[in-house]
């Protein structure tokens, strides 16, 4: 399946339209030096911790299928683990409080998070597991504020980083699309 740039820009990932803060500093860049911060983006998300080899995995996925398989794969968690988290608060500020349903939310957030490589977020789910195991709601429900913080964190990077990366393909199809000069007609 193939992604085009207008559902590329259009993603969730770009609903906040952050692009027009970029515009000055993305056309100023030449080609080289764009990739070259795409590279350097991408590699803060290992260098910082949110990501792990998992994410490496799914970008190689991307070259043998679609050329944007990450910007789409990226999107569908950011649409769906919001509302995995917001059912997980619901489910810690019920009477009585249900441990299955609180295990099922933090296992599917935290199989989400796995399967992108997120692994800041994972961890806090791992230890969210553990004080839910302990019985310790006080404990749960901060863990759940740290894991909102990390989801936060971590989505708005790809935010900037995919705005990066629909610049630069769109100046890789400017680019091929040839000079901008019109030709004339010269008999």
């Amino acid at each position: 399946m193939h992604i085009s740039l207008f559902t590329l820009y259009h993603s969730s990932v770009f609903q906040k339209n952050l692009f027009p803060t970029y515009n000055f500093i993305l056309y100023s860049m030449d080609l080289k030096a764009l990739h070259l911060k795409l590279q350097e983006m991408r590699q803060s998300f290992f260098n910082e911790g949110y990501l792990n080899c998992q994410y490496t995995q799914i970008e190689a996925l991307e070259k043998d299928s679609s050329p944007y398989f990450i910007v789409e794969i990226i999107t569908l968690y950011f649409r769906d683990s919001p509302n995995v988290i917001a059912a997980l608060e619901h489910e810690l500020a019920r009477e009585p409080i249900e441990l299955p349903k609180i295990t099922k939310c933090i296992n599917r957030l935290k199989s989400s998070s796995a399967s992108i490589g997120a692994i800041k977020i994972n961890n806090e789910l791992e230890k969210a597991n553990i004080l839910l195991q302990a019985g310790n709601v006080e404990g749960m429900k901060e863990a759940v504020r740290r894991i909102k913080k990390e989801h936060s964190e971590l989505r708005a990077k790809f935010e900037t980083y995919f705005q990066f990366l629909a610049y630069s393909f769109l100046c890789q199809l400017m680019r091929r699309a040839g000079p901008t000069e019109q030709a004339v007609n010269s008999s």
